[in-house]
């Protein structure tokens, strides 16, 4: 609470100016009738002002803003003196001397502008006085009356001006206190935070450190001076698929995010480090950052070790699987010369073959977009035209399960610019899913114009629909939904994985909807031009001048 706006029955401030008050009651009601008894203004006054410092004693009335300001308690004091001096008829008397007193707590309690207009109000009532008071006929105070007088003015100044050095003294005193207790949770915060093996920074909107651990420290280089410093030129952050291209700022995005494709490099040092950053609000100082950082080196030299070794591995199964696939179905072709037994077993081997074949397959394109070596063909592609040519590639399939295979392209869906083959893949592994699950209903292919100018493709079925908690896991590698209509049919994990791999390639963004009973609706969003996740210079460079050119 401000103790310059509104104060309770309880605050030492409050206490001083109820004491202040008794003691000019005391000064005026022992001094005053005495040398004018006919004077019922002043009487009035004083009752009026014996009662209001009474109500102060009283929560009722202080929990009213207006009777609690200290503005009020002012307003009658400066009345009460106020109707003392006309009452006399003359500036040339001692209970002049309460106005300092006034003056001491407007200056204490309202600052300046309380002062001003005391002092204001109290040149009027002067000024009247002088004007329109008795002069020569006001009855003047005897001596004993003039020294009471005096000497409770002066009594009355040394206790204001004590009780508020005394206050201001106290609040010094709590402040230290507090000073102390703060700066002794920061320490202990900066110990706890010590202890984590994450780095951990903290920054200002401005990018500007503000707070860093032990292990954040150390990812620096041990900088001798780094608070107010720019993160950018302590932690040189570089992407690793354009190294030399310049530090990273963190809060360009101004959101928070989680990356793992930033390289830190300083003399003699060069690590790939995993970053989240996260906005906070920390007190007065305004909009902050956390960024916790962890270095992933070597995590990220296995994962290119496995990567490397699923990649020789699917190639080199490619062919004999390819052999093994050919043998089998050339001997079907002759499956009713074979015993029953040996037919069954050539079937079974056949239909685990193509599952085989298409693990590799899909493990071979998994490898390619995680080590970017997908090709890249940028140009422009037509919704309508290539959601036409899949309802064409899946009718058959759709009709043999009975299932109608419908195309719904919005009329304003427009171009755009990026890698055809790659939203095929994608939404071809969206149709094999929607016509493995569904058993009745229709499959529908859509596309429609997104928010950001660029197309939203859709493949909706009516099939049993998936589970919140299964929706928060389908696009995680090896994946497989715990439905038992899922355990059903057969599959890798790996399809919904790799569109989202492919996706990232093309800076679009894939989800699901869905209803358990009702239905699944699979969304890929492709902005209206494709940012390849690597640069391949000169390769898109030539790419895009020659599309630029055919338009």
């Amino acid at each position: 609470m401000n103790s310059r706006v509104r104060f309770d029955k309880n605050d030492s401030y409050e206490r001083l100016n109820r004491l202040a008050r008794w003691l000019i009651l005391l000064i005026i009601a022992a001094t005053f009738p005495v040398s004018h008894p006919l004077a019922p203004e002043v009487f009035a006054a004083l009752g009026a002002a014996s009662v209001f410092n009474l109500s102060r004693y009283v929560p009722v009335f202080m929990k009213a803003p207006a009777w609690a300001s200290p503005i009020g308690g002012l307003a009658v004091d400066v009345l009460l003196v106020a109707s003392v001096i006309s009452a006399v008829g003359s500036i040339s008397t001692p209970y002049t001397g309460l106005f300092i007193g006034i003056m001491v707590v407007a200056m204490y309690r309202t600052g300046l502008r309380g002062l001003g207009a005391v002092i204001a109000v109290q040149l009027t009532v002067l000024a009247t006085s002088v004007a329109f008071g008795k002069g020569a006929t006001a009855t003047p105070l005897s001596d004993i009356q003039t020294v009471m007088v005096s000497f409770g003015n002066i009594c009355l100044i040394g206790f204001l001006i004590a009780g508020f050095t005394s206050r201001e003294r106290s609040r010094e005193k709590d402040l230290s206190e507090f000073s102390e207790a703060m700066l002794s949770e920061q320490e202990r915060m900066q110990a706890l935070i010590n202890t984590l093996p994450d780095a951990i920074f903290v920054i200002d909107a401005k990018n500007r450190l503000r707070l860093a651990n032990g292990a954040a420290l150390e990812l620096m280089g041990e900088p001798t001076s780094w608070v107010g410093v720019e993160l950018t030129k302590l932690l040189p952050l570089q992407p690793r698929s354009k190294l030399g291209s310049g530090p990273v700022n963190l809060l360009e995005a101004g959101t928070a995010q989680h990356r793992r494709d930033l390289r830190l490099i300083r003399e003699k040092v060069s690590m790939d480090l995993d970053l989240s950053v996260t906005p906070v609000q920390l007190g007065q100082s305004g909009n902050n950052f956390i960024v916790v950082g962890r270095d992933i080196t070597k995590e990220r030299s296995i994962d290119r070790q496995r990567e490397e070794f699923i990649a020789v591995t699917s190639h080199e199964l490619r062919t004999p699987l390819a052999i093994v696939e050919v043998a089998l179905s050339t001997s079907l072709l002759s499956k009713a010369d074979m015993p029953g037994r040996t037919a069954e077993l050539v079937d079974q081997a056949y239909r685990n073959t193509l599952f085989l074949g298409a693990l590799v397959k899909d493990l071979t394109t998994l490898s390619e977009a995680q080590n970017d070596n997908l090709p890249i063909a940028l140009k422009p592609v037509d919704a309508g035209k290539l959601l036409r040519q899949l309802g064409t590639d899946f009718q058959k399939t759709a009709e043999a399960k009975g299932l109608p295979l419908q195309v719904a392209v919005a009329p304003e869906t427009p171009a755009i610019l990026s890698t055809e083959h790659y939203i095929h893949e994608v939404l071809q592994n969206y149709i094999n899913n929607a016509l493995k699950y569904t058993k009745t209903g229709h499959i529908t292919l859509s596309a429609k114009p997104s928010q950001n100018g660029g197309v939203r493709f859709g493949v909706s079925d009516t099939g049993p629909g998936i589970s919140a908690s299964d929706q928060q896991h389908l696009f995680t590698k090896f994946y497989r939904a715990e439905d038992y209509q899922t355990r059903e049919t057969g599959g890798t994990g790996l399809g919904l994985y790799l569109c989202l791999e492919l996706a990232e390639r093309l800076n679009a963004r894939v989800w699901c909807e869905s209803k358990v009973g009702v239905g699944s609706t699979f969304y890929l969003e492709v902005p209206p031009f494709s940012k390849l996740r690597q640069d391949h210079g000169k390769v898109v460079e030539a790419q895009v001048s020659n599309l630029v050119d055919q338009l």
